[in-house]
C-alpha cells in the first residue's frame, strides 16, 4: 500500500478545485445548497477495486472510473512498467520514419486478438479520437477507390461515440450534443436493436425489424452516399441494451451488400468488461474498423486505438492517410497497456467476468424484489444497469444528487443519470471483484435507491 502523505481534504482544496476545474455532470451551486461543504469530494488513492477519500472512507468503485478500469486501482505491476519506460524513453513521435520498438510490440499484441483482420493501427489518446479518426478512414477509403459521394455515416438512437464535433453527432442522444453549435454534417441515426427485458440474449423478430429500418434508410439516402455504419456491441445511455443474438450477423451482411463499411466502438466494451476479451466476441462479428480505448491500458494513462482491416488498409500503402497525432503511439502509453494486459492474462480476468455475471445478475434480481420502483434490469458480464421509475418525483435531479450521495456513504461510486421519467444506475466494477465486493456494492445501491 502506498504511505505517501496525501492532500488534506480542507474547505480551501475543495473551493479551488470548484474554481478552477471543470467537473462532468456536477451541478456545484445546488449541492452546495442541499449539502453544504460537502463537495467535491476528494478520492485521493486506490487499491484495487476500491478507493478512498481523503477522510480515509472506503468506496467500491463501479462506475466513476467511467468504464476505463479493468485491472484494479493501485497496480503495481504497471506502476512499475511505466515508470521505467520513462526512464528509457519518455517520448518520441511516429513521424516522418521514426518509429520506437514499443508501438510495434503493443500493435503486435493487439493484432492477435482484436475482431478485425490482419490489422493494422493508429492510435489514439481516447474513445472520441479514435471514432474521429474512424470516420476520417472511411469517409477517406472511399474517395480513394472513386466514390468521393459516400460521406455519410449511420449510427444508431440511444448511442455514444464522444464528445469531439463529429463523435457528438454520430452520438444518437440528443443531451450530448445539443447547445454547442452546428454539428459535423452527413451523420444519421437509424432504429436501435430493441432489447429483451432483463437483458436476456434471445432471438426475435425485433433484429429484423431494427434492421429493415436501417436497410430502408439506406435505400433512401442512396448507398452510393453512405461510408460506414458505426455501432457499439452494447449500447449504455440510458441503460445497458444488450442486443438480440441475430443482429450483428444482420448487420454484417447489409454492410457487405451495400459496400459500407462496419465500424465497431469497442471504447466501454472492450478488454474483458463484458466476459469477453470484446464485446463483438459474443456475436462473433468483425469490423472492417474497429475503436478502442478505455480499457486498453485501464485507464493508467490515456490512450485509444484504430485497427482498420488489412482489406480496407490497401488504398493506405501507396499514399499513406494523413492525419497527425502528436502523442499517437505515445511509449509510456504503450507501456501502460502491454501491463495491463499482461495482468488481464495473467489473472484470467475476463473469464473471471464471466464468471462474476451471475453473481451480479443474482444480487441485483434481489435487490429488484425489495425496490419497488426497480423497472430493468440487464447485464453482461461486469456491465450492468437499474432503472427505476421516477415519474412521480417532484425534483428529479435533486433526487438523483441524493441517490449519488446516499450511496457513497453507504460505500459505493456508482453512475446515476435520467432519462425522461426513468433513472439510471451504471454498476460496473473492476474485474478484479469478488462476490463479497458485488454483494456489498449492489447492499449499498439499495440502501441509495430505498430512499427515493
Amino acid at each position: 500500500m502506498d504511505t505517501r502523505p496525501v492532500p488534506a481534504a480542507s474547505a480551501s482544496l475543495g473551493e479551488r478545485a470548484k474554481r478552477h476545474v471543470r467537473h462532468f455532470l456536477a451541478d456545484f451551486a445546488a449541492l452546495e445548497r442541499e449539502y453544504p461543504a460537502g463537495y467535491p469530494k476528494m478520492i485521493v488513492r486506490g487499491e484495487g477495486a476500491y478507493v478512498f477519500d481523503a477522510d480515509d472512507h472506503r468506496l467500491l468503485d463501479a462506475g466513476s472510473h467511467l468504464g476505463a478500469c479493468q485491472i484494479g486501482h493501485g497496480r503495481r505491476e504497471v506502476a512499475d512498467r511505466i515508470a521505467e519506460q520513462v526512464r528509457q524513453l519518455e517520448f518520441i513521435a511516429l513521424d516522418a520514419g521514426v518509429s520506437h520498438p514499443y508501438v510495434v510490440e503493443l500493435a503486435e499484441r493487439l493484432a492477435a486478438i482484436v475482431a478485425c483482420d490482419d490489422p493494422v493501427f493508429s492510435f489514439t489518446n481516447s474513445g472520441s479520437e479514435s471514432n474521429e479518426l474512424a470516420f476520417k478512414i472511411a469517409r477517406t477509403y472511399h474517395a480513394r477507390r472513386g466514390e468521393p459521394s459516400r460521406t455519410k455515416v449511420i449510427s444508431r438512437l440511444g448511442s455514444y461515440h464522444g464528445s469531439s464535433i463529429a463523435a457528438s453527432a454520430a452520438t444518437g442522444v440528443d443531451a450530448f450534443k445539443t447547445g454547442f453549435g452546428p454539428l459535423a454534417p452527413d451523420f444519421l441515426h437509424t432504429t436501435p436493436p430493441t432489447r429483451s427485458p432483463f437483458g436476456h440474449r434471445e432471438e426475435t423478430a425485433t433484429a429484423e425489424l431494427s434492421l429493415a429500418d436501417l436497410e430502408a434508410m439506406i435505400e433512401r439516402e442512396g448507398p452510393e452516399t453512405v461510408a460506414a455504419i458505426i455501432a457499439e456491441p452494447i449500447a449504455i445511455p440510458g441503460a445497458v441494451k444488450i442486443p438480440h443474438s441475430g443482429y450483428f450477423a444482420g448487420l454484417r451482411k447489409l454492410c457487405d451488400a451495400h459496400g459500407i463499411l462496419l465500424i465497431i466502438d469497442e471504447v466501454v466494451c472492450g478488454f474483458g468488461r463484458t466476459g469477453r476479451m470484446f464485446g463483438a466476441d459474443h456475436f462473433d462479428v468483425r469490423g472492417d474498423i474497429v475503436t478502442y480505448a478505455k480499457g486498453l491500458t485501464s485507464g493508467y494513462i490515456p490512450m485509444g486505438a484504430v485497427a482498420v482491416s488489412g482489406r480496407v488498409n490497401e488504398v493506405f500503402l501507396k499514399t499513406p492517410l494523413l492525419h497527425l497525432n502528436t502523442y499517437a503511439g505515445h511509449p509510456v502509453a504503450c507501456a501502460s497497456a502491454l501491463a495491463a494486459l499482461d495482468v488481464m492474462e495473467a489473472e484470467n480476468l475476463v473469464d473471471h467476468a464471466a464468471v462474476m455475471e451471475q453473481v451480479l445478475r443474482d444480487e441485483l434480481n434481489r435487490m429488484s424484489q425489495s425496490v419497488q420502483r426497480v423497472r430493468d434490469i440487464s447485464v453482461i458480464g461486469l456491465l450492468s444497469s437499474v432503472i427505476s421509475d421516477i415519474s412521480d418525483v417532484e425534483d428529479p435531479d435533486a433526487t438523483i444528487r441524493k441517490v449519488r450521495k446516499d450511496a457513497y456513504d453507504a460505500g459505493l461510486l456508482v453512475r446515476i443519470a435520467r432519462d425522461g421519467t426513468n433513472m439510471s444506475a451504471h454498476f460496473y466494477p473492476a474485474l478484479v471483484v469478488g462476490q463479497r465486493d458485488i454483494e456489498d456494492g449492489v447492499r449499498g445501491l439499495e440502501t441509495a435507491l430505498r430512499q427515493v
